[in-house]
């Protein structure tokens, strides 16, 4: 986890989601393009996202994420919440469709993301989604739910805030295929530039519930 976390009194246990929760039920081992190998599985903590399989074919140019994901006129962005909510249903939707892996789909967010969070993402290993996913045209569906402050935890200022959510992920095919549901609990740190800005995601840590 950064120091950007850090700093604002979250958990400081938090661990990045493993592959194997997060494509769990998908079916095929990791595999890596052979131009690309995937990093250590020993990776430490800190390190960015969860690698993903390689597809069975590569994503559609004219294909589109689901329909029901956030856009900007339906997200109040002087609203914390709101932006959290829509920010992290966004990065983790991730679409085999569309995606190559899931830094696709947080890219997908970065009209609510800072610009260092964004470089970060950017930054993150080469990933890709399962075989399965693109045999089924599977992409993650996400289920939120707000969960209340920890005691400690830092209240709201005029430019910074912290929320929690309990998120569950589930591989869902176009044609009905499902994979097993994984839960999650997101740490995360939003910021603004002043009280008349809107809101943006600073940082999010990930740790498995399940």
């Amino acid at each position: 986890m950064t120091g950007g976390l850090a700093a604002t009194g979250l958990r400081s246990a938090c661990v990045v989601a493993t592959v194997a929760a997060l494509v769990a039920g998908c079916g095929d081992g990791e595999q890596a393009r052979p131009e690309e190998p995937p990093p250590p599985t020993s990776a430490a903590p800190s390190s960015s996202v969860p690698t993903f399989g390689l597809p069975s074919a590569p994503p559609s140019p004219n294909a589109t994420p689901p329909a029901d994901l956030p856009t900007a006129g339906q997200v109040d962005q002087d609203d914390a919440t709101a932006v959290s909510k829509a920010a992290l249903t966004i990065m983790y939707t991730a679409d085999s469709t569309v995606d190559a892996g899931l830094r696709d789909a947080k890219l997908r967010a970065a009209r609510y993301l800072t610009s260092d969070y964004t470089a970060k993402i950017k930054a993150e290993p080469r990933q890709y989604v399962p075989r399965e996913w693109g045999r089924h045209r599977a992409y993650l569906a996400v289920r939120l739910e707000s969960l209340p402050r920890e005691a400690g935890s830092p209240p709201d200022g005029p430019t910074a805030a912290h929320r929690q959510w309990e998120m569950t992920t589930t591989p869902t095919g176009r044609d009905g295929w499902r994979g097993t549901p994984v839960t999650f609990v997101v740490y995360m740190a939003l910021t603004r530039s002043s009280e008349d800005a809107s809101w943006q995601v600073s940082d999010a840590a990930v740790s498995n519930e399940n």
